[in-house]
């Protein structure tokens, strides 16, 4: 009896570790570059950390990098592009003088890059609340919610808003200035205070520590903003969720940060499952390192390869799985 017993909770466990596989599977929508630009990417705080996690979790491949060393360069094959509000405005003027003009989905919780963005001629601002409110119905980003107070933090908190100019979408407000928008976004094209939205452009109530606090209603309209930006739509049906989580190709995605001091994440992208060798080479060919050499399911995978005992320079990471050898390049750098 006891071992029958033992069976079935061992049964019972398998069962259940098998249903959350599949429920987290299905909620990543996502098989898409992201560019987090954050003030230290070596020093996530609690609220930029989490976010990281619901990216990946939505199935975007994120590099995180830092406002010193970013560039335009960086958004080059980038399908989303973040700016947390612990960048100086300053450094990202300086740093990324064509980010209002790239034709890549945006999202900005930085207030005061605004006129950067060409939202209006001054910057935004902030303030302390646990609400906004919202005032328009019926667009995704308003993920479902009623019109009205939404509490978007379990505890007052600092969140920024924009006085936004010409044919933007005003999502939400300060409950006790309308004048002050805490969530718009501006349609590709739409006309800005400076010129047309190069491409779909949103800002964000989050500034800088909202979300290690935030409402299951704030993630909400946090996650769609977000399909809101990627212009993703709902499908219908466990077939269609399915599909979505699996690449159509094989992908080799760049490892990130770059240059890298010791530790650099590599991910890759399979459609099938398939046995795959994922090693590093110098610049001689001689190989240093093989990371994955196994069978792999289909879908996203990342590894995480340490260079510590390695000399600086230039290396060449590949992916080779059948009849597919994919090659690029990184930079040690200590």
């Amino acid at each position: 009896m006891k071992n029958l017993l033992s069976f079935f909770i061992f049964k019972l466990i398998i069962f259940v570790f098998f249903v959350l596989l599949l429920s987290e599977s299905s909620n990543a929508q996502f098989n898409d570059d992201a560019l987090f630009v954050v003030a230290d990417a070596e020093n996530l705080n609690a609220a930029e950390s989490k976010i990281d996690s619901v990216l990946e979790a939505m199935g975007f491949f994120v590099e995180v990098i830092g406002q010193d060393v970013v560039t335009d360069g960086e958004t080059d094959g980038k399908s989303l592009v973040l700016i947390s509000a612990t960048v100086g405005s300053g450094t990202i003027t300086t740093n990324m003088p064509g980010l209002g003009e790239m034709a890549i989905p945006l999202i900005n919780w930085e207030p005061f890059i605004n006129d950067l963005l060409g939202y209006s001629e001054l910057d935004g601002g902030e303030f302390n609340t646990t609400e906004i409110e919202i005032i328009l119905e019926g667009h995704q980003m308003v993920a479902g919610l009623p019109m009205g107070l939404t509490t978007i933090s379990t505890v007052e908190k600092g969140v920024s808003y924009g006085v936004p100019v010409g044919e933007v979408d005003i999502i939400a407000v300060n409950p006790n200035d309308s004048s002050q928008a805490v969530l718009f976004a501006y349609e590709e094209g739409a006309k800005m205070y400076s010129g047309n939205a190069p491409a779909r452009r949103v800002a964000t109530f989050l500034l800088n520590d909202v979300a290690d606090a935030m409402t299951t209603e704030g993630w909400e309209l946090f996650d769609a903003s977000v399909k809101w930006a990627m212009n993703y739509q709902e499908t219908s049906g466990v077939d269609d969720d399915l599909k979505l989580d699996i690449p159509g190709k094989f992908i080799l995605h760049n490892n990130y940060p770059n240059p890298f001091n010791k530790i650099t994440n590599i991910k890759f992208s399979i459609p099938t499952q398939a046995n795959v060798q994922l090693s590093v080479f110098n610049t001689l060919g001689e190989h240093v390192a093989t990371l994955v050499d196994e069978i792999r399911p289909a879908g996203n995978h990342k590894v995480t390869f340490n260079g510590s005992d390695m000399s600086n320079g230039l290396y060449f990471y590949r992916l080779v799985s059948g009849l597919h050898t994919i090659t690029k390049t990184m930079v040690l750098l200590k």
